[in-house]
């Protein structure tokens, strides 16, 4: 009976309280703002929405909870918001580079073939 006592309680989850929760909802934003790799396709899947969804979710805790949380408390939500938003910032910004990067690449290939196609003698 002893030994079955002892199983149980190392399965036991952890106590949940709003820090822990807060903790969780942060760690599941910041991987999807480094990107989770897909078992099937190998890929890297970054996933803004979601992240724009656990800030929101955050924000709303932290409209609810005003002048109901504990000083670190407050301070644990106050400065994890500030992380994830800026983070998400970040990879914003990167998207956007890239994806201006892109445009220009294909700009400057379809300049270079119309240049190259303008410049073959005429066959008359």
């Amino acid at each position: 009976m002893a030994e079955t006592t002892t199983q149980e309680e190392e399965q036991q989850l952890p106590r949940i309280d709003f820090i822990t929760y807060l903790n969780n909802l942060v760690a599941t934003g910041q991987l999807y703002l480094e990107g989770i790799r897909d078992p099937e396709t190998d890929e890297v899947v970054v996933n803004l929405g979601l992240v724009k969804g656990i800030i929101d979710t955050i924000e709303m805790l932290e409209e609810k909870t005003k002048g109901n949380l504990t000083a670190p408390e407050a301070n644990f939500l106050a400065n994890t918001l500030y992380e994830l938003r800026m983070g998400y910032v970040r990879a914003i910004s990167q998207q956007e580079t890239a994806t201006e990067a892109e445009t220009q690449e294909e700009t400057s290939a379809e300049e270079t073939e119309g240049e190259t196609s303008n410049n073959e003698p005429d066959a008359s």
